[in-house]
């Protein structure tokens, strides 16, 4: 079995969704599917799970970071079932509910800290506070207007 086929999975996307509504406690639907595609750019990664992190919006990735998204697109779709699986294995095991268009935190006895979480957990983990803060500013159009999404 290749290893890399299990570098994107329910849990790891989980995670990165449970981790970031911790932050905020709900947040849309269509925010939460941009959780997966862009955390699954490294540059974005290595530069949201720094704490003293400078990036406050898409924008800032875009302009300050010059983080080219031009393939953002088909990065959101090929991720797109993934986030979906994800977000309703989480709610079967009541992490996570879903009221109307929000996603809602559940997982107040998660442990972040577990380190059978393993590193690209972790490294996601560091990373949702700074994700949160981004994905909370502004409208949710304008989120995926910057990141040219088609829907």
């Amino acid at each position: 079995m290749d290893i890399n086929a299990l570098k994107d999975n329910e849990l790891i996307t989980g995670i990165s969704v449970l981790a970031t509504l911790k932050h905020v406690d709900q947040m849309e639907i269509a925010k939460c599917m941009l959780i997966e595609p862009l955390l699954s750019y490294s540059k974005v990664l290595q530069l949201l799970r720094k704490s003293n992190s400078s990036v406050k919006s898409v924008e800032d990735l875009i302009m300050k970071e010059s983080i080219t998204f031009s393939n953002f697109n088909e990065r959101y779709r090929d991720k797109f079932i993934l986030s979906i699986n994800s977000i309703i294995l989480f709610k079967k095991m009541g992490l996570l509910s879903v009221e109307e268009n929000m996603i809602i935190f559940r997982g107040n006895n998660f442990n972040f800290n577990e380190s059978s979480l393993g590193k690209k957990a972790s490294t996601r983990i560091l990373a949702s506070k700074n994700l949160a803060k981004i994905l909370s500013k502004g409208e949710t159009s304008d989120l995926y207007l910057s990141l040219r999404i088609k829907i």
